[in-house]
C-alpha cells in the first residue's frame, strides 16, 4: 500500500441539500442572519473588556469584519431554528474563540442577552433532546412568519 498523497473521492461531495426544504431553511438562515446583525449591530463583544478585541477580517481593501450569527441551541433543534431570541451576532474571531472556550463564552452571553432571553435558553436545552419532526410546509411557515 502506498503511503502518502491525498485520498481521492470517487464521487462529488455535496455540501448543500437540493431538496424544497434545504432551499427553505437556507432562506431561513440568510433571513435570521440579516435580522441579528441588524440587531445587535455588530459583534456583541466588541465593547467587552472581557475578551479580546474582534478580528476575522476579510483580505479585500477595505478590511471589513466578517460576521456571524451564532446559534445558542444547534441548528439541528428545528423547535428553535429561526427564533432570534436565541441568536447572537458575533465576529469570525469571538466565533471560533468559543469553540475552545464555551463555558466562558456561555457565562459571558447570558449576562448580555439578559435575564428573559437566558431562561428562554435554558428551557430551550432542557428540551432540545426530544426530536421533533419537521416537512417543507412547517419550514415555509415559519419562512412567513
Amino acid at each position: 500500500m502506498k503511503r502518502g498523497g491525498f485520498l481521492k473521492r470517487k464521487t462529488p461531495q455535496h455540501v448543500k441539500g437540493h431538496s424544497d426544504t434545504a432551499t427553505i431553511k437556507a432562506e431561513i438562515q440568510n433571513l435570521v442572519r440579516d435580522i441579528v446583525i441588524k440587531r445587535d449591530g455588530g459583534c456583541i463583544f466588541r465593547n467587552s473588556y472581557d475578551v479580546s478585541s474582534c478580528n476575522g477580517f476579510t483580505k479585500s481593501y477595505p478590511p471589513r469584519l466578517i460576521l456571524q450569527a451564532d446559534r445558542l441551541i444547534t441548528r439541528a433543534n428545528t423547535a428553535t431554528y429561526a427564533d432570534t431570541r436565541l441568536i447572537v451576532c458575533v465576529c469570525k474571531g469571538h466565533h471560533g474563540w468559543k469553540k475552545w472556550h464555551e463555558r466562558e463564552y456561555n457565562t459571558l452571553v447570558k449576562e448580555m442577552i439578559g435575564s428573559e432571553h437566558a431562561k428562554l435558553w435554558e428551557r430551550c436545552e432542557q428540551d432540545s433532546w426530544r426530536p421533533k419532526r419537521t416537512s417543507a410546509m412547517d419550514w415555509q411557515f415559519s419562512l412567513q412568519l
